[in-house]
């Protein structure tokens, strides 16, 4: 897994920004900043599907894209990715901490805490 090319990103956080189910017009429109070529927009969010980021479903003659993960779930598999390319994760953990403000800091504890605790039923 890669991070999305600068197009494949403005898609992403339209299809992300709709927040259901979505036709290609729709996500054209939903677009910001510069135009985008309806084919165009097509092309990539088939790119994107074939990928496993986008999954689409029949509206009458249209197809419907929604996201297969929210935002966060694909920043956290960026930071994944990070740790995988690197020889030494517990130095690319630390450093990362590092990097983290106080807030953040405590954030990540909680999550942790909360990620080793055992589930309550």
């Amino acid at each position: 897994m890669k991070s999305f090319g600068s197009l494949e990103e403005r898609l992403m956080e339209a299809v992300w920004a709709l927040d259901r189910p979505a036709s290609v017009h729709e996500v054209t429109e939903a677009l910001e900043g510069r135009p985008v070529a309806y084919t165009t927009t097509i092309t990539v969010l088939e790119r994107l599907r074939a990928k496993g980021w986008l999954q689409r479903s029949r509206s009458g003659r249209a197809y419907l894209y929604s996201a297969t993960c929210d935002q966060h779930e694909y920043a956290a598999r960026l930071m994944s990715l990070a740790l995988d390319v690197t020889p030494d994760r517990d130095a690319a953990l630390l450093s990362f901490a590092g990097l983290l403000d106080a807030g953040e800091a405590e954030q990540l504890r909680r999550a942790l805490d909360e990620a080793s605790s055992p589930t309550r039923e």
